[in-house]
Parts: C-alpha cells; sequence; structure tokens
C-alpha cells in the first residue's frame, strides 16, 4: 500500500514542478502521540488491566499445577478409569488455561486499540487542521518512515501540531 503511494506521489512530482512552490510538510507523528497526555493515562490504564489478567492467570497456573502434581503422586494407585478421568481433568485444565491465556491477549489488544482511537483521530485532525493552515499539499509521516528525501526546505509540522493539540 504504502509502495503504490510513494508511486503515485513519484509519478506526480513532474507535474507539481510546473504548480507554484509545492508544500510538503512532515511530523514524526509517535513523538507526538508518546508526548500527548492521553497516551500515558491509557498506558496506565492498560498496565493495570494486564496486571489484573496476568494475576487471575497465575491463579489458574498454579491451580493447574496443584492438580498435575496430585495426580503424578496419585497415579500409581489410580483405577485405570480414574487416571483416565484425572488425565482429562488436568488435561482440561490446562486448555482452559491456554484458551484465557490467548483471550486475554486478544482483548488487550481490543481495548488498546479502542482506547487509542479517538488519540489517534484527535492528532490526525490536528494534523489536517496544520496541514490546511500552512497549506501544504502533503504531510509525510517520518515515524512511518515515509520521508524519502528530505530538503532544507521541507517544512518539520511537529511543534506546530503540538502547538494545536494544546501541548505547547
Amino acid at each position: 500500500m504504502k509502495k503504490m503511494f510513494f508511486m503515485a506521489v513519484l509519478a506526480l512530482l513532474p507535474f507539481l514542478a510546473n504548480a507554484e512552490e509545492a508544500k510538503f510538510g512532515y511530523i514524526n507523528s509517535y513523538e507526538v502521540m508518546m508526548a500527548m497526555p492521553e497516551v500515558s493515562k491509557i498506558e496506565e490504564y492498560m498496565a493495570d488491566y494486564n496486571k489484573k489478567n496476568q494475576e487471575y492467570l497465575q491463579t489458574m497456573y498454579t491451580e493447574l499445577q496443584a492438580k498435575a502434581a496430585k495426580y503424578e503422586e496419585e497415579k500409581a494407585t489410580l483405577s485405570e478409569a480414574m487416571r483416565k478421568v484425572r488425565e482429562e481433568e488436568v488435561q482440561t485444565m490446562y486448555e482452559r488455561f491456554q484458551n484465557a491465556q490467548s483471550s486475554f491477549q486478544d482483548d488487550a489488544q481490543k481495548e488498546q486499540t479502542s482506547k487509542l482511537e479517538p488519540v489517534r483521530q484527535k492528532l490526525q485532525d490536528a494534523i489536517n487542521a496544520v496541514g490546511k493552515r500552512m497549506g501544504l499539499m502533503f504531510v509525510f509521516d517520518k515515524a512511518a518512515g515515509a520521508v524519502l528525501y528530505q530538503s532544507d526546505k521541507a517544512i518539520d509540522i511537529t511543534a506546530a501540531v503540538k502547538k494545536e493539540l494544546g501541548m505547547i
């Protein structure tokens, strides 16, 4: 996708050379986003969220280890039918643990994405406002590796976006 975008931009460059001084800007979106107060609050929230899930998983794992250890101790004295029942119990607990672990990872990813989306949108709105106010044709994101060349005439709008967001 990025490659197609850059190919389109490169194809437009000869036409842009004839236009009135084409203005391009760039931003380090990562720098701005990490400086936004909302992000540190989300990081704190996610740390707490993950800690609670990790505590639950640790409890599950401890129970699983205890059940497996008890089975190993009693295995020699159990009938074949009881041994099979206990093995299935341990296996079921292990599968529940794995499912919970996977589910918590998926949920954490979804939770973080949903919390960050309004922040990303706020950043994008600020970039759009600054780009429009400065009369820029394109704004490239240095954090995404989208800047292939930067002349001394390139305009870094990182500070202007921070100002737009009320950060400076």
